[in-house]
């Protein structure tokens, strides 16, 4: 019982500083005009910004520089570490391994269906999902 009151407190103080957060942003942008329309370009800049620099990777890729330097940045292509192919069978033996791995799916539909993972099989992680009732 007293973990079911605990869990409770944690809910409403969480609840209660995320309704603080969005009192105060609209409270802000409708006490500054300016505020609310940074905000506004900040987004619409960030998402410029990133599509330059998809453009600037882009141009060095189809270009064949893996390296740039000039008086400001120094920039790197490199891979991310994941790797495919179209043919696999023309890869030579030392790049491949045989990988027995668990299916998640079925686990998930396993879960779903007797409320308990299966025997040796533990999370990696857990997410909390929220809804908010009105």
């Amino acid at each position: 019982m007293d973990d079911t009151k605990a869990l409770d407190e944690l809910i409403d103080e969480a609840m209660s500083q995320e309704k603080a957060l969005a009192a105060q942003a609209e409270e802000l942008s409708l006490q500054s005009k300016q505020f609310a329309d940074y905000l506004s370009a900040k987004k619409h800049n960030d998402e410029k910004l990133e599509m330059l620099w998809q453009l600037v990777k882009q141009h060095m890729l189809e270009n064949n520089m893996f390296e740039h330097e000039n008086d400001f940045i120094h920039l790197k292509i490199t891979p991310t570490g994941k790797y495919r192919t179209e043919d696999l069978a023309a890869v030579d033996d030392e790049f491949c391994e045989i990988v027995r791995k668990l299916d998640n799916k079925k686990i998930t539909a396993y879960l779903k269906s007797n409320g308990a993972l299966p025997e040796g099989i533990e999370s990696t992680g857990w997410v909390l999902r929220k809804h908010i009732k009105e």
